[in-house]
């Protein structure tokens, strides 16, 4: 047989006894070798305490520590006093039931600087009872980082939406004591001529003239009631939600409004926000749903929330499939999210489509009225 060919046959079974020798080293692994490994290659810190949280082991220290600063000292020594009790507690609970616990705490660098941690603590048993607790502590500082910049976000997207109401507002208003106060003396004096100079041939040019000022009336109305309607305002969203349905039923053949709500009125944002989910909602099925009927339903939730839901019967669509540029299906959700809600859309190509909004009555982390 050729030296070529013996030496190519030889490599799988030159394979395989390696692959065994591998294994059985594997098999002979102790286990302070393998503590070892777990300690160096892990991306936690993982730390030993007693009963009375001193640190007994380390696998590495950083932020910096040095190993004599922290070895044999209390664990709460490192935390923050607002940390302290509830890790303290923790603590004792997993001494106690030889459960696994888990937690969050800060940590005050020698800098003066904070980090974050999350925890996880593991009794150690020996004999049967827990003689340490092991600490498997996760760096969150970027998550925390990236929570309080979305956070900073949201309020910011929340303070701008504000200051748009106020503008909507404003704008409103000043049309209508403005430019429909203007049009409403205009119509007044014009009926007047006309009734003065009977219903000779002679007033077609009147007539048209009024015609054309009722229109812009209407306008104005419409304009009014797109941009905030006064309903919102003086009476309430159930009187708001009722010019919107009003409105659609000039494009939609069946529009059904109900509504099952406490007397009292809701916090300013949440009306607000339940106005613009069901504007959106009502606007997307006049323009695309080709629907026969559409319902719109607004009821409390529970003791602390309020639902809105808007279901049409009209050709649907793929909500996958929406383009980046279309921006009302994202506003009714970052409208929702902004008030800790939760938004639902539901459709599908020839089956219609459900809006459904949960949101708070008292909305989280809520933004101080704009003076």
């Amino acid at each position: 047989m050729p030296h070529s060919k013996r030496h190519k046959d030889d490599q799988p079974a030159a394979q395989a006894r390696a692959h065994e020798a591998d294994t059985a080293d594997a098999s002979r692994i102790d286990t302070a070798a393998l503590w070892q490994a777990i300690c160096r290659v892990s991306g936690d810190y993982i730390i030993v305490v007693d009963r009375a949280g001193t640190i007994r082991f380390c696998n590495r220290v950083d932020d910096g520590w040095s190993p004599e600063q922290v070895m044999d000292r209390s664990m709460l020594d490192f935390i923050m006093p607002d940390s302290t009790e509830r890790l303290y507690r923790v603590i004792e609970e997993v001494f106690a039931t030889g459960r696994e616990q888990t937690t969050e705490t800060t940590v005050r660098r020698p800098d003066g600087s904070l980090n974050y941690f999350s925890l996880r603590l593991g009794p150690v048993f020996v004999d049967g009872r827990t003689a340490a607790i092991l600490v498997c502590c996760e760096n969150i500082l970027p998550l925390k980082t990236s929570e309080k910049s979305l956070q900073h976000e949201r309020n910011l997207l929340r303070r701008l939406l504000k200051i748009q109401e106020r503008e909507r507002q404003l704008v409103s208003y000043e049309i209508h004591d403005g430019l429909a106060q203007y049009l409403a003396g205009a119509m007044m004096h014009l009926e007047a001529c006309e009734h003065g100079l009977g219903g000779s041939g002679e007033n077609r040019e009147l007539r048209e003239g009024l015609r054309l000022l009722r229109a812009a009336a209407d306008e104005a109305r419409r304009l009014i009631g797109g941009l905030r309607p006064p309903a919102l305002d003086e009476l309430g969203i159930i009187d708001a939600v009722e010019t919107l349905a009003a409105d659609a039923r000039a494009e939609v053949p069946r529009v059904e409004f109900t509504h099952r709500l406490p007397a009292r009125r809701l916090p300013p944002d949440v009306e607000t926000t339940i106005f613009r989910i069901a504007q959106e909602s009502l606007s997307n099925v006049r323009r695309h749903a080709h629907a026969g009927s559409v319902r719109v339903r607004i009821e409390q939730h529970g003791p602390a929330a309020v639902r809105i839901i808007v279901q049409d019967d009209g050709i649907g669509f793929d909500p996958a499939a929406v383009a980046d540029d279309h921006f009302g299906i994202e506003g009714i959700r970052q409208r929702a999210w902004l008030l800790g809600g939760e938004p639902l859309i539901t459709s599908s190509p020839g089956r219609g489509t459900t809006v459904t909004v949960t949101l708070p009555i008292e909305p989280k982390d809520a933004i101080p009225a704009l003076g």
